[in-house]
């Protein structure tokens, strides 16, 4: 092999490592200038921070529920198992569990950040509708938004034998008529450009319902784009509704579908589409006016970050919560006191009809063995022999778990690299940020906290 072809092949060799899990470039855009910035009357509001007012809700997420009447055997419906790691046959169970657990919680509402459905099926839309209703029939209101997978997503499809067939799916008006109980019916603005609201949950407290998702983007028979985005108009439209929340005294919390923030090291370098576009200029917005808590979910794991700005001595907490049908099958009680402490609870969700005091093992096991399936198949693609894939499948597969499951205590080594051949210890190299990332975990805990909203001081 010539000089020349030997440098392309060892090239193509990294490009291929490089690639082992999903990288992205980050998204850049010509930066926007807000009147918190240039307004010397809006400027003037920013110190007002009124108190929070007492409540106490539940935050639930990425529920992808799924009618079992679509399918769950075959060919097809195990192809799409193996590329996922998603307890869609139990979706129903585990949603219906949940609510039940809820509703004894003494909250006051619950709040939704996407990803009601597996991917945008009518019928899962539906199947959900039903459920968030049995939850306002105890008196519990409801809020939701959107998330990648729910609106104009070309993969709605239902499996048979070895089939997929194409099933009707909704688009951002039918999403708005499906859940006009569930926000869209009590909003005091609405945003011309998105799903986005603003409501009053409580007297006192305005909460911001924001659609961060580019399902105007998506194609027919595609799947949906995975990032997120605001238009410079929705941007405007927030922080129109954050003025007139200072000017009326009103304490704001908000919720939407991506993150707005790292939520691990190299978060941003291999699963940057699940941060939102612009996510520093977005998180300073926020933070500006006071806002200290933003729920989120999108990324499956239980995990709270914080991100402070030196130059104004603002700072916010992104609070991710776990996917409801993804291990550990969480959620979150928050109670907000004596005007600043907001005290955050995770429950999880340890037994279901059919399984009882078996199904938490059962779910770890499902993701464990999930991710070891599809990282033995990019390793197949990278020319790992069968032979050495175990050696390092099972570690991916504990580190993203434990990422999961939150409040992660990282092993020394992170990647034991005994038994690995030249070729994997190439591999591991180039994904050592990944898998340290996800083993690494950012303050403050991720679990059970108590949160200063004044300062920012974590218990």
């Amino acid at each position: 092999m010539t000089g020349s072809r030997t440098l392309s092949f060892f090239c193509l060799l990294f490009l291929c490592a490089a690639s082992f899990f999903a990288c992205n470039t980050p998204h850049n855009s010509t930066p926007q200038t807000f009147l918190y910035q240039t307004d010397k009357e809006v400027q003037a509001l920013l110190p007002i921070r009124p108190d929070y007012p007492d409540t106490r809700f539940a935050v639930v997420s990425d529920l992808h529920f799924y009618d079992k009447s679509l399918g769950v055997s075959g060919s097809a419906f195990q192809k799409y198992l193996d590329g996922d790691r998603k307890l869609l046959a139990l979706s129903e169970e585990i949603t219906a569990a949940a609510m039940e657990k809820i509703s004894k919680e003494k909250v006051r509402f619950v709040i939704i950040p996407g990803d009601l459905t597996k991917d945008g099926e009518r019928i899962n839309h539906e199947g959900v509708v039903k459920v968030l209703k049995k939850l306002e029939y105890s008196r519990l209101k409801v809020y939701v938004v959107p998330g990648n997978h729910d609106i104009n997503n070309g993969a709605a499809v239902q499996y048979a034998g070895d089939e997929t067939k194409p099933v009707s799916s909704v688009n951002d008006k039918d999403f708005e008529v499906l859940y006009h109980e569930f926000g869209y019916n009590e909003t005091l603005s609405r945003d011309k450009d998105s799903l986005s609201y603003v409501l009053e949950p409580e007297e006192g407290l305005w909460l911001l319902g924001l659609d961060s998702c580019k399902w105007k983007e998506n194609q027919p028979r595609a799947h949906p784009l995975t990032g997120g985005a605001f238009s410079a108009s929705t941007l405007a439209w927030i922080e129109s509704q954050l003025i007139l929340a200072k000017k009326e005294n009103k304490a704001v919390l908000a919720f939407m579908h991506h993150g707005i923030m790292e939520h691990y090291p190299a978060n941003q370098k291999f699963y940057g589409q699940y941060i939102v576009d612009d996510s520093e200029t977005v998180s300073k917005l926020l933070a500006a006016y006071g806002v200290r808590l933003v729920f989120t979910g999108h990324y499956h794991a239980q995990d709270v970050t914080q991100k402070e700005f030196k130059d104004t001595g603002d700072f916010i907490f992104d609070i991710e919560t776990g996917s409801l049908a993804t291990a550990p099958c969480p959620y979150r009680v928050v109670e907000i006191k004596d005007g600043h402490r907001a005290v955050i609870k995770s429950v999880f969700i340890d037994a279901i009809p059919s399984m009882k005091d078996k199904f938490s093992e059962y779910a770890r096991d499902f993701v464990f063995n999930g991710t070891v399936t599809m990282a033995n198949a990019r390793l197949d693609k990278y020319w790992v022999s069968k032979a050495q894939q175990p050696l390092i499948t099972g570690q991916v597969a504990k580190a993203y778990g434990a990422h999961l499951s939150g409040d992660e205590k990282k092993p020394d080594p992170v990647i034991n690299p005994e038994g690995f051949g030249p070729w994997l210890r190439f591999i591991a190299w180039m994904q050592k940020d990944l898998i340290n990332g996800w083993w690494t975990d950012l303050p403050p805990k991720d679990n059970d906290l108590v949160i200063d909203l004044a300062t920012g001081a974590v218990n």
